[in-house]
């Protein structure tokens, strides 16, 4: 009997492309489409990009054409509470959070996997770029995708072992070139669809306006933005408009009888309402603070405290740093310090550690001095 596999279909060419994959390798494959929560007040009234009728319409025709059955289940709630909501609550505390983090822990590895399990399924199948490996103990590593362009690994580091137990990663040993090839010859999937958004909720492209839609008045409050030395140097039009490193928004601000350099956010005072704005030098770092640390396993806390070749990834996409880290006066925090200044290390965003090619842990960044 081969196992079943409850594989997460968004209509894209790689979780069509996954589905194809295990089919060929004799898995009983269910195709599942999760509907995501949808902005209604948006002026475009356009669904989630995840989930819209241009999606399902293309799941239905990759599970007709693969031959396997295709369930549409409502994972609304669970999306607006765990991602959105969180997604709402970081930015009012002048925080800048990644939204996919929180949607792979809560929903797609966990809300979706706890159905699957319900419906009898042995494990979860998506389209991510990032692999597994088994090691002779039964513990589970993860591994960045074969592709780096497109691995996804950052993502998962709050998956746990008994998540990843449950998962099968099916185009993390493909190059984003060789799916395309495998969709294209398959007839699963055009290179001209729209790809994912990384807010997939924010139908109009800026969250900022999402936000004033979804969070009070108050924290839109006008105000002074100062430079480091106290000096006001113009006004802001609410502090949630802002993240650390930014410099759109204030690229007019040039004091009297200064040189015309750019300025950029180097911090917040959420009790004077005031913007810290700063040059490019003063967002620099050589250490910061984790909150709400994640281990893939136990074993790899000891690992990353000892390793000497640990690095960091301070957001998705930015190239990995050397790391060393200290624990911190909590041990719900830890400190992690750099051999040289880092730029604009911005509070709310993942941390996450890697030894070579492979996926430890990490944490969310707190605010300077946290720790």
């Amino acid at each position: 009997m081969p196992k079943k596999i409850a594989m997460a279909m968004s209509g894209g060419v790689d979780s069509s492309a996954a589905a194809h994959l295990l089919k060929k390798q004799g898995y009983a494959v269910t195709g599942f489409f999760m509907r995501f929560w949808s902005d209604a007040t948006c002026p475009s009234r356009r669904e989630n990009s995840c989930c819209d009728a241009e999606s399902i319409k293309s799941a239905r025709r990759v599970t007709l054409k693969l031959g396997i059955p295709l369930k549409i289940v409502n994972a609304k709630d669970i999306f607006k509470k765990r991602v959105v909501d969180d997604f709402l609550t970081e930015f009012k505390g002048l925080k800048t959070p990644n939204p996919c983090v929180k949607c792979n822990q809560f929903v797609k590895f966990g809300w979706f996997l706890r159905l699957a399990q319900t419906l009898g399924f042995d494990k979860i199948a998506t389209g991510h770029y990032c692999r597994l490996k088994k090691d002779q103990n039964g513990v589970y590593h993860l591994i960045e995708g074969a592709d780096k362009t497109k691995d996804q690994s950052y993502f998962l580091y709050r998956l746990n072992q008994k998540q990843l137990a449950k998962t099968l990663f099916p185009v993390g040993d493909y190059a984003k070139s060789e799916i395309w090839k495998i969709a294209e010859k398959n007839n699963l999937g055009r290179r001209d669809r729209r790809e994912s958004q990384e807010i997939c909720f924010v139908q109009d492209d800026d969250y900022r306006n999402f936000l004033k839609r979804h969070v009070p008045a108050k924290y839109f409050q006008p105000g002074n933005i100062t430079d480091s030395r106290g000096k006001t140097v113009g006004q802001h039009q609410g502090l949630i408009n802002y993240t650390i490193g930014q410099r759109k928004g204030i690229e007019q601000i040039v004091p009297s009888g200064e040189i015309k350099l750019p300025f950029y956010v180097v911090g917040f005072d959420k009790k004077r309402n005031q913007l810290i704005v700063g040059r490019d030098r003063e967002i620099f770092a050589k250490e910061m603070a984790l909150e709400k640390i994640s281990w893939v396993y136990p074993e790899a806390s000891k690992i990353a405290l000892k390793f000497s070749g640990l690095t960091v990834k301070i957001r998705y996409g930015h190239p990995p740093i050397p790391c060393k880290l200290k624990t911190g006066e909590k041990t719900q925090k830890i400190r992690v310090v750099f051999p040289k200044p880092v730029r604009a290390i911005t509070p709310g965003q993942s941390a996450v550690f890697y030894r070579g090619d492979e996926v430890l842990g990490g944490g969310l960044i707190l605010p300077a001095k946290s720790v």
